[in-house]
């Protein structure tokens, strides 16, 4: 529907792009108002006096009010700019005071984000208040019973409640108008995190009553490094701002500040103009289209829900009952009280016989972009017992043909992981290749040998069967090693080095390793050599030798550390003689 106002589409028409709960593409509204102003305004703001400076202050300050409006905040002045929504969570728990706060808890919800909880720990340390945590259900879904838990929860001795609007890794719609209402009777200070809602859910901080809302450009269809706080009067005027700086006081000397009132008060230092100006630009598109980008996306959201509900083996997480139909005069109306088990245009799901991330490199490899991990949201994998999920986003720019695209993209990565890895037939060495040893690595050369990715991912499949694997009891957190987004146990067992992952990639590039440290260290009679070749195979480059073997495609930045992560766990066992 929105897709040709989108640049990165005219660009890239091959890409279906379900990962706009990370990061949104930017609207040409936005582009082009970030490009003029490098162009024609580049200046500070708020300083020189001169025509492109009043110029650059204009745009910036017409910016402000845009956002104003889209949030109908009650004054521009309530509207701070900022990095995003980090920091906005940051000013709000370092600025606060003994003072300003009433009883003892901070409650937060099990679905936050990082953000929206490390934020509140330093807090609680630092002012000695404890955090209290509000449950969902088994599935991470937020129904009349959880609701119910949860008002119970709002006594008097909370002093702060701390939600997303929306669930990042979840898609949950929390009913935050009246938890705020509830929250208010109780002298609660209500922090919402609106990030995952701005840009697809009309959003009314005066009609919701919360004392602070905060969210990120880059989520909108802004620019990255830019974001809001909007906070209530009395509030902003309280808070002590966390970022000291430039024009952000009326009086400084050595030894003593006045700052400013609000917002300036909490922009010290040179903002990010250009972010700020294209942050204004997609605040006037969503305030222009935010009812037809609702209705456009619970139409696609159906489609994809319909179309996931009849794949079997998926296990689907958070409120998978969104899809009944909304009351036409409410839908999208800034009043409507959101019922519980809506969501957003988002699923969350993971597979009942494949790992997400066997899963998610082919998917990457047919142009479908979306998400697998934590999402920032390790506490409520835990409540879910889950070590992640896959994550498919929309964004007003999504369309039918995508959704489609991404089921039969789903079936065929499916069926490619459902084939017996006992077919794939691994290929016979016709020759030696090179080794301290002059043997041949029977994995290495089957890797080696295999032509374009897809090969080389098969060929990876049959090695994770040729992996020594460690036995359940031994998967314990003294061998695990951490970073590789999946799971990995490394250690000695019956002397032999062996290790285990849910992941069929990972499983095979541990036995491609574990190939190589047992050609350094065993001899051709199956004897363990010497501690010195020992040490020597400990200072052997292992990253390069599997860069070599061209699979660094298969290695995203997290892997890649988690990779290296378990490389040095083989070479401290090494060291040590483990064994």
């Amino acid at each position: 529907m929105f897709k040709n106002q989108f640049p990165f589409f005219t660009n890239k028409p091959e890409q279906v792009y379900l990962d706009s709960a990370a990061t949104t593409q930017k609207h040409q509204s936005v582009i082009q108002a970030v490009n003029d102003y490098h162009c024609l305004s580049s200046a500070t703001v708020h300083r020189g006096a001169y025509a492109i400076a009043n110029e650059a202050t204009l745009l910036y300050e017409q910016a402000r009010d845009s956002t104003a409006q889209l949030i109908n905040s009650p004054t521009v002045e309530q509207i701070v700019f900022n990095s995003g929504a980090t920091e906005s969570i940051n000013t709000i728990a370092s600025g606060l005071q003994p003072h300003m706060i009433n009883g003892r808890k901070i409650l937060i919800l099990a679905s936050e984000h990082h953000a929206n909880i490390l934020p509140w720990q330093q807090l609680s340390k630092r002012l000695g208040l404890s955090i209290e945590v509000v449950n969902l259900s088994a599935q991470g879904q937020f129904t009349q019973s959880e609701y119910d838990a949860f008002v119970k929860q709002l006594d008097t001795n909370v002093a702060i409640l701390a939600m997303a609007h929306v669930s990042n890794a979840l898609g949950n719609i929390y009913p935050v108008e009246d938890i705020c209402r509830l929250a208010r009777q109780q002298r609660i200070l209500t922090v919402i995190d609106g990030t995952q809602a701005i840009a697809h859910i009309p959003v009314d901080v005066e009609n919701m009553g919360c004392d602070f809302y905060v969210f990120s450009g880059h989520k909108m269809y802004a620019p990255t490094g830019v974001g809001v706080m909007y906070g209530k009067r009395d509030w902003l005027d309280d808070l002590l701002p966390l970022r000291l700086g430039g024009e952000m006081i009326t009086r400084v000397s050595f030894t003593d500040a006045e700052y400013q009132m609000s917002p300036l008060k909490f922009e010290g230092g040179t903002p990010n103009v250009a972010g700020v100006i294209g942050l204004g630009a997609a605040a006037k598109f969503l305030k222009a289209n935010i009812l037809a980008i609702q209705q456009h996306e619970i139409s696609l959201f159906k489609l994809l829900s319909r179309g996931l509900e009849k794949r079997k083996g998926i296990r689907l997480f958070g409120n998978v009952c969104a899809c009944v139909q909304h009351n036409p005069e409410q839908l999208g109306h800034p009043n409507a009280n959101l019922a519980l088990g809506h969501s957003i245009g988002l699923h969350s799901f993971i597979f009942n016989n494949h790992h997400l991330y066997d899963a998610a490199a082919l998917l990457y490899q047919k142009n479908i972009a979306l998400r697998v991990g934590h999402h920032c949201a390790m506490p409520l994998m835990n409540v879910l017992n889950i070590a992640g999920t896959m994550r498919v986003s929309i964004g007003c720019y999504t369309d039918k043909q995508d959704i489609q695209r991404f089921l039969h993209a789903l079936d065929t990565t499916l069926a490619e992981l459902d084939e017996n890895a006992d077919c794939l037939v691994a290929l016979k060495p016709k020759q030696q290749v090179n080794s301290h040893c002059d043997e041949v690595l029977p994995i290495a050369f089957n890797i080696k040998q295999a032509r374009g990715w897809d090969n080389q991912y098969r060929q990876l499949l049959l090695a994770s069967k040729a992996l020594d694997s460690l036995p359940v009891e031994m998967r314990t957190s003294e061998y695990v090693v951490f970073g590789c987004e999946s799971a990995l146990w490394i250690a000695y067992y019956n002397d032999q080095l062996c290790a285990y992952s849910q992941s069929k990639i990972i499983r095979g590039i541990l036995a491609l390793l574990i190939e190589k440290v047992t050609q350094l260290t065993v001899t051709l009679a199956g004897n363990r050599v010497s501690d010195q070749d020992n040490m020597d195979a400990a200072c052997f480059d292992y990253f390069a030798y599997l860069t070599a073997l061209n699979l660094t495609p298969f290695f995203s930045v997290g892997r890649r550390d988690g990779i290296q992560n378990a490389i040095s766990a083989i070479k401290a066992k090494l060291v040590k003689g483990d064994n």
